[in-house]
């Protein structure tokens, strides 16, 4: 037997074990809850009535089963995406094949994969830009942490030795994290005094306090709610009353804690803050920015990445005219190759979105991880080839220099309307903002 009949039966018995695994499956866990369609009366053959189609549905099941059916009629995330998902990795271009061919029933719809990998990597990926963001912000507004300093702290040179009354002390953790401190906790340690003041007693090494934090002027709301605690002290001094409930106590405690003048208002007892002066205005204005630029993308990117679709098709049909393919059976190929892109770009995106802040910050790269990210390009430009060796059946030679061709000019296409598109967002945020 020659290897070339030896492969095509090998690849007939995969299909039959798959659709006897896919029929197996379906005969074990879909029976109908009654005989005859409730929508037309038709005797039942099966999960679908064969006169009107309406799914043969159990009124009478629990909740989770109908948000199961539902994932599995709307995204089939049962059986076939797996399988699906293994050959589409393990076997470049054999989708394709599969689908072109009219196989289809065994495996999942190329583009509905398409769209349940694009929607899955599109909301996780925005949502840790908006978590890298906010945080890159808040920690831009404060001041730096000295770089000798952090060394003494990572050599256990200071302790919490000294406690104040300061703001936004749970940021102030975050950046001495970022700075690359473990348990922070136990070296600066707070808590809130009253549920309406942004205020909180710090306790912190006075090494930090010294280089990190400057007195600050309070806010208008503080100043209200300052003036409330001297209102309520004064009367119960007045009337000689006990303080009885929590809210009183607290008051009292906070009124002798931070010395608050009974003309003025205002607590003797600096208060500390970390983040530079008329920072809050700025972090807000910026925070916009950045909300705004952050929405455009997640509405746009999607619909860019869409977009290439039929230009992709497009290019596989002038770069293969022997193929005799029509252009729908392109199309599946670049769906198929667009798939596997977004599952590409998942370790890259997000070590690009921790390791940003870092390298905006001024710090060494880390030439391992960033030998990484070379990865995925690479593993793109071999699956293409290998791809295109399955589904078109040219020689090793010829298909290596197309692929390479089609790689290069379609990845400065499509980074061409990137560019085009960002520099038109840059533009728009920067005039309206």
């Amino acid at each position: 037997m020659n290897p070339l009949e030896y492969l095509r039966q090998r690849q007939r018995r995969v299909r039959r074990n798959l659709e006897a695994i896919r029929l197996k499956r379906i005969r074990r866990t879909t029976t109908p809850p009654y005989s005859y369609c409730k929508n037309c009366g038709t005797p039942l053959k099966g999960m679908y009535c064969h006169c009107c189609g309406q799914y043969a549905l159990d009124t009478h099941q629990p909740m989770w089963k109908y948000f199961r059916q539902y994932f599995e009629n709307m995204y089939q995330y049962d059986g076939k995406l797996w399988i699906t998902l293994r050959l589409l990795f393990t076997r470049p271009g054999f989708l394709t094949r599969e689908f072109n061919a009219g196989r289809i029933n065994s495996y999942m719809h190329p583009f509905r994969l398409y769209m349940l990998v694009s929607v899955l990597f599109f909301t996780i990926f925005f949502m840790l830009a908006q978590q890298q963001t906010d945080l890159i912000l808040l920690l831009s507004q404060g001041r730096s942490i000295p770089r000798t300093l952090v060394n003494d702290l990572k050599q256990g040179q200071a302790g919490p030795d000294t406690t104040v009354y300061a703001r936004h002390a749970e940021i102030f953790l975050q950046a001495l994290e970022f700075e690359g401190l473990e348990r922070v906790d136990t070296l600066v340690r707070w808590s809130e005094i009253d549920e309406d003041l942004t205020i909180q007693r710090v306790t912190l090494p006075l090494c930090l306090l010294d280089s990190c934090f400057r007195p600050s002027s309070l806010s208008e709301d503080e100043q209200k709610e300052f003036r409330i605690i001297r209102k309520t002290f004064q009367e119960l001094h007045k009337n000689e009353i006990v303080p009885s409930t929590e809210t009183e106590r607290r008051y009292i405690q906070l009124f002798q804690d931070l010395q608050i003048d009974t003309l003025t208002c205002l607590p003797r007892v600096p208060i500390y803050d970390w983040m530079k002066d008329d920072s809050q205005m700025e972090m807000l204005r910026e925070r916009q920015i950045a909300i705004n630029t952050l929405g455009s993308l997640s509405k746009w990117t999607p619909f860019y990445l869409m977009g290439l679709l039929p230009l992709l098709a497009l290019f596989l049909q002038c770069f293969f005219p022997k193929a005799k393919l029509r252009y729908m059976q392109h199309f599946s190929h670049a769906v198929h190759i667009n798939t596997i892109v977004l599952l590409l770009l998942i370790f890259p995106a997000y070590v690009m979105l921790v390791k940003f802040s870092k390298w905006s910050e001024g710090y060494a790269p880390d030439w391992l991880t960033d030998a990484f990210l070379f990865l995925p390009p690479i593993g793109l430009l071999l699956y293409v080839i290998l791809s295109f060796h399955t589904v078109y059946q040219e020689s090793w030679l010829r298909t290596l220099r197309k692929g390479i061709i089609f790689y290069l000019l379609f990845s400065f296409v499509a980074l061409s309307i990137a560019l085009l598109l960002i520099l038109r967002l840059i533009y728009w945020v920067s005039h309206y903002s």
